[in-house]
């Protein structure tokens, strides 16, 4: 039997074997994935042998496909995490296999699925420049004089990551605001640190103090009222200015459909070809009722345009009758 290293879920001595859940074969504990979930502390292993995990990802062809990938991950309760997938296949060997390990690691090892990452763009939102490389990170005076002296670069580096996550829903109206947040994120970011490192009993301590920070700070949402929730907006024009500074404003206008989409628009279909029937036509396509559509809508448009011609020449009439122009 494998020893298990510190920190490993307990595990039964006299149980060296498991019934796979999915091909009812029982098989040694090495033919399982550890986990580090509650429900399977008996155990310390996903209920799912290996190689049935292997066939959950892969197609009739033997592709591996990405929707399988995370309909697997779901049902084992597994996170699925784009940046450490991508990572995972970049390295040698299988890739579930080396995918399983990454999320074995100290930080990984607790997440679950709810905690799961689907693309890069939200790996980007929730990692600042995630994708910079240590070595490409410019540590500048500023940045120093931001955070203080005395930090390594790549404690620097997780600042400013932290912060750039955290500032546009964090209202830095003051100056003590800002301190407040910056304390939060030295600490916390010293907690995160130093559990990836396995320092649990120093990650205990940054982590208390990363809480009060918190606290103090306003950060908790347990503290929070309906006005720190809606950051005290009173107006239309607050409220775009808040949408504004956490994500671009996307334009959404009205557009014809050139396909039926809904009950209402096949129905129409159908009464417009029924009346082209007992007129001895043929049946038109749908495309023929959006042209109709664009077609009207211009000759609305250049209706409202000139009408609204017409009584700017009327009213420019009217002030040269009145001695106004």
């Amino acid at each position: 039997m494998p020893k298990i290293g510190k920190g490993a879920p307990k595990q039964s001595k006299k149980q060296t074997e498991l019934m796979c859940a999915s091909c009812g074969n029982i098989k040694k504990n090495k033919e399982f994935y550890v986990s580090y979930q509650q429900v399977h502390s008996k155990t310390g292993r996903i209920p799912y042998c290996k190689q049935c995990l292997k066939q959950m990802i892969i197609d009739e062809n033997n592709n591996v496909q990405l929707d399988l990938i995370k309909r697997m991950l779901q049902i084992i309760d597994r996170p699925f995490m784009w940046d450490i997938w991508i990572t995972s296949n970049n390295e040698e060997g299988d890739s579930l296999g080396v995918y399983m390990k990454n999320l074995a690691l100290t930080q990984n090892r607790y997440l679950t699925w709810k905690d799961s990452v689907f693309d890069p763009q939200t790996v980007t939102q929730m990692n600042y420049n995630s994708t910079l490389k240590q070595s490409e990170f410019l540590l500048t005076d500023e940045i120093i004089d931001k955070w203080g002296a005395g930090y390594k670069k790549d404690e620097y580096q997780a600042f400013e990551r932290k912060y750039h996550l955290l500032k546009n829903n964090y209202p830095e109206k003051t100056a003590m605001h800002t301190e407040a947040l910056l304390n939060y994120i030295r600490y916390r970011v010293k907690e995160e640190l130093a559990t990836a490192s396995g320092q649990v009993k120093e990650a205990k301590e940054w982590g208390g103090l990363a809480k009060d920070a918190a606290t103090a700070a306003k950060i908790n949402p347990s503290q929070l009222s309906a006005a720190d929730l809606t950051d005290g907006l009173s107006g239309f024009g607050q409220l775009v200015r808040a949408v504004e500074q956490v994500v671009d404003i996307v334009e959404i206008l009205p557009k014809f459909k050139q396909k039926p989409q809904d009950n209402v628009d096949f129905t129409l279909w159908c009464y417009i070809n029924y009346v082209r029937g007992l007129k001895g036509l043929g049946d038109c396509e749908y495309k023929d009722i959006y042209g109709f559509y664009k077609q009207k809508r211009k000759d609305m448009d250049n209706k409202i345009i000139n009408n609204i011609d017409a009584s700017d020449n009327e009213d420019c009439n009217e002030g040269e009758k009145d001695g106004l122009i």
